[in-house]
């Protein structure tokens, strides 16, 4: 009865709008054909390859930090090795393409 009166509410998992991933052979097949590329182009020319159609991405580490009182995003701008605790790089030869 309550839910006549309230209407009946669709929801949807926030994992369907996920984007979806790709199914295992999938990821095999990419490893390959990356692997492909780098046994028979120079590293300049698979780094072409790679990163063709990339565009920059500024970014900027932060952390929450409590000034006077407040909590506040404090924005790291600093070399790369003061930024070392707060990310890490991938090993890209172990990254599913």
């Amino acid at each position: 009865m309550h839910e006549e009166i309230m209407g009946r509410i669709d929801r949807k998992s926030s994992i369907e709008n996920e984007p979806r991933t790709l199914k295992m052979h999938q990821i095999q097949f990419a490893r390959e054909a990356a692997l492909y590329i780098l046994n028979t182009t120079t590293i300049d020319e698979a780094m072409r390859i790679f990163t063709e159609g990339l565009e920059t991405v500024e970014c900027k580490a932060t952390r929450d930090r409590n000034i006077n009182g407040r909590k506040k995003q404090v924005y790291y701008e600093e070399e790369l090795s003061d930024l070392e605790p707060l990310y890490r790089f991938r090993d890209i030869v172990s990254a599913p393409f």
